[in-house]
């Protein structure tokens, strides 16, 4: 695939580049003669696209640039958000929509037996998570302070922030502030069943 003269013109400036922490989209512009941050943004997505960068699900605006565009394909589980009382209710066949083709480069996905999708539904986790997004999880019972995980919330799945207030405790977390937190202990009624990895867009 032929990239865009701008798309190959920032590419080249990324990979020449040490350290990419602290990089904001007007430096990124200044530094390669694109007209603006807006510009910068819209090329980034169009390499994500391409499988030349991968950004990172808790800070949109962290991203790691690839050796080479990513062909490799492997099929992950997409399940759905029916209401389920435990981890083997949600991974049953029941609730297994469908498989989705999936880049293991892209999305840096070690080990696609471990590795599970979602639809979004709703806006509390906008805009790092729009309603209808794929988002890709990797099974694990507990996450970092800060991470992204898909929780069961007494019997139903949602995608939530975590923090942990106390021993047993945590705070479920919205990015979208017009979601109110929620703070939970840890029991039959909440499980956490995986941590959230990346953000698939568009893909219906």
């Amino acid at each position: 695939m032929q990239l865009h003269p701008n798309q190959t013109k920032l590419l080249k400036y990324l990979k020449n580049l040490d350290d990419l922490d602290g990089l904001s989209l007007r430096d990124i512009a200044r530094e390669t003669g694109l007209n603006n941050a807006q510009t910068v943004s819209h090329h980034l997505k169009q390499l994500e696209k391409y499988g030349y960068l991968r950004r990172d699900l808790n800070d949109t605006n962290q991203f790691e640039i690839l050796k080479d565009p990513v062909e490799d394909v492997v099929y992950i589980n997409l399940f759905g958000f029916a209401q389920c009382g435990n981890d083997s209710e949600f991974f049953s066949d029941g609730n297994l929509k469908e498989k989705v083709a999936i880049s293991t480069k892209l999305f840096g996905i070690p080990n696609s037996q471990n590795t599970f999708l979602v639809r979004a539904k709703g806006d509390s986790m906008s805009p790092n998570i729009e309603d209808k997004d794929l988002v890709l999880f990797e099974k694990q019972p507990d996450v970092e302070d800060g991470n992204i995980a898909l929780i069961i919330d007494n019997g139903e799945p949602k995608i939530k922030k975590l923090f942990k207030k106390s021993k047993g405790q945590y705070i479920l977390s919205s990015i979208n502030k017009n979601h109110a937190d929620k703070t939970i202990s840890r029991g039959r009624d909440f499980r956490i069943l995986g941590l959230g990895k990346a953000v698939i867009r568009g893909l219906q």
